[in-house]
């Protein structure tokens, strides 16, 4: 009897011991609590309570990114807690679409079933369409020659013909909307397997709880994942010489897992890759071409609202970002986001930009002035180059890179063309001479340059006009511009400009002389 007892005992230790083990061993997910999202690369934190009933305690945590840097597994572990041993593998999942994709997928092969009979009914009317046209001398002009019941046929094929016509043309709209029907679904069919891989990263923790008393501890583990970026966004509000900005970011993530409800911080740059410094970038200064060009960037302002809030964020991953600012911003409500290649634009704080409002109207560019604040108090404002969405008066004008400038110079925040300053151009004389003894041809043109202010208020315009240049530096070819009106010429870049102060409903025109000089046995094209 005892030793039943003893064996009942021991049978029943074990099988406690069995399922403690069991249940040490079983994978358990432990959610995000929080991310540092860098403009290339993202720390991922997963944190969760963990009960110790004795010394050892080994657990398996699922739910991690597949995409991951293995070396850069991180625990933060509590007092009396020693991490052992940590490992870390990719291993196969159940796809949690299974049951949607078996759907999908048995409505692709019934749709493709009924395009093949469709295929093969729109076979059959197309060979008895070709019978009947061999035919067609039946219903010809020979027809005289005929008894009665091969005219009653030729009628009835004529109109067969006529009926074959309109049942393929059916059945091919048919076709049409079943291979249209297939497509979107093999599109659904496509992202219900991005979302859900089949993989699943679990890192495996051997713990120790040094007093071997029983306890309830924090965990969190962190790693360092590749799939993941944000990027600025701005809207600019414009009102009364004030520049409202709203700063957003496009955050997006393929990292093989969602986040749900996650604390997110963004921070500039990108994270430290490894236990030991990196190393300095490269740090190369170099001229900005594309930031000296006023009327391209402004130009922008004014274009078609694109859709791209949803596409897939463009990251080079071997931009340098030595030279620049680490900043940091605090996303105030939590994150969802899905591991997909799509981004999701979030809010992130608001601010206001002061500065002199100018414009600066190019009537060979557009008949409207373009809008430009100069802010020289900007620097506190934490201005990254980004993507710059402009509503003026209540519109959308469309959007631009804005660009920031050294610390220290003046932002140039273009707000697009203004319908209130209307500016043109217009030559208004030309007259051409011949000086026979020096064999030269001259030519001038008398250039006209009006602005008009229709704002309540007095306003500020540069008025500016491209110059001609002669090809390769040709020597024989003479250009001079001349003016009274005040206007300052920029050899280096070819134009002319205005300075002018209009008052309310005030409109001023300029004039320019251009006098080109040149052999009168050459001819001149573009003047």
């Amino acid at each position: 009897m005892m030793n039943n007892l003893k064996h009942l005992f021991s049978a029943f230790f074990f099988l406690i011991l069995a399922s403690s083990v069991l249940a040490q061993t079983t994978p358990m997910v432990w959610p995000i609590t929080s991310v540092e999202l860098y403009q290339t690369g993202a720390m991922v934190e997963h944190s969760d309570s963990v009960r110790f009933d004795g010394q050892d305690l080994k657990i398996k945590v699922s739910g991690l990114g597949v995409h991951i840097s293995r070396q850069s597994i991180q625990v933060d572990l509590p007092n009396g807690i020693v991490l052992e041993s940590l490992s870390y593998k990719i291993v196969e999942s159940d796809n949690p679409n299974k049951s949607k994709l078996k759907s999908v997928n048995d409505s692709i092969v019934l749709l493709n079933f009924q395009k093949q009979m469709f295929e093969s009914l729109l076979h059959t009317l197309n060979e008895e369409k070709a019978f009947l046209q061999a035919n067609r001398e039946i219903g010809s002009d020979q027809e005289v020659l005929l008894v009665d019941d091969l005219i009653e046929m030729a009628d009835f094929l004529r109109e067969r013909n006529q009926d074959l016509g309109l049942e393929i043309l059916d059945i091919q709209l048919d076709i049409s909307s079943l291979e249209k029907q297939i497509k979107d679904l093999k599109r659904e069919r496509d992202h219900l397997n991005s979302k859900g891989k089949g993989h699943d990263g679990v890192a495996t923790l051997h713990l120790t709880n040094v007093s071997s008393n029983p306890k309830t501890e924090y965990l969190s583990l962190r790693y360092l994942t590749n799939e993941a970026s944000w990027s600025t966004n701005y809207s600019l509000y414009f009102e009364e010489g004030e520049v409202f900005v709203k700063r957003h970011a496009k955050v997006q993530q393929k990292t093989g897992i969602d986040w749900s409800e996650v604390d997110v911080e963004l921070v500039s740059g990108r994270p430290q890759q490894s236990l030991k410094p990196n190393g300095f970038e490269s740090w190369v200064i170099e001229e900005d071409r594309s930031s000296t060009m006023i009327s391209s960037d402004a130009s922008h302002a004014g274009a078609y609202r694109s859709s791209s809030d949803d596409i897939e964020l463009e990251v080079d991953k071997s931009t340098s970002f030595a030279g620049d600012t680490r900043f940091r911003f605090n996303v105030d409500e939590s994150v969802n986001l899905k591991s997909s290649s799509y981004s999701v634009k979030v809010d992130v704080e608001n601010f206001t930009l002061e500065g002199d409002v100018e414009y600066y109207a190019a009537p060979a560019i557009n008949s409207s002035a373009y809008a430009i604040v100069r802010c020289s108090d900007w620097s506190d404002k934490r201005l990254m180059t980004g993507r710059a969405e402009v509503v003026s008066s209540n519109s959308y004008l469309g959007w631009y890179h804005l660009r920031v400038p050294i610390v220290g110079d003046t932002l140039d925040v273009n707000l697009g063309a203004d319908p209130h300053v209307l500016c043109s151009r217009s030559l208004k004389a030309e007259s051409s001479t011949v000086k026979r003894f020096a064999g030269k041809k001259q030519v001038v043109q008398t250039w006209e340059l009006a602005v008009e202010n229709t704002h309540s208020d007095t306003i500020k315009v540069n008025l500016a006009d491209k110059l001609p240049k002669a090809k390769n530096s040709n020597a024989e070819i003479d250009i001079v511009t001349t003016t009274l009106d005040g206007g300052i010429i920029d050899s280096a870049k070819n134009e002319i400009n205005f300075d002018i102060e209009l008052a309310p409903l005030e409109s001023k025109t300029v004039t320019y002389v251009l006098t080109v000089t040149y052999p009168s046995s050459m001819n001149l094209k573009n003047l």
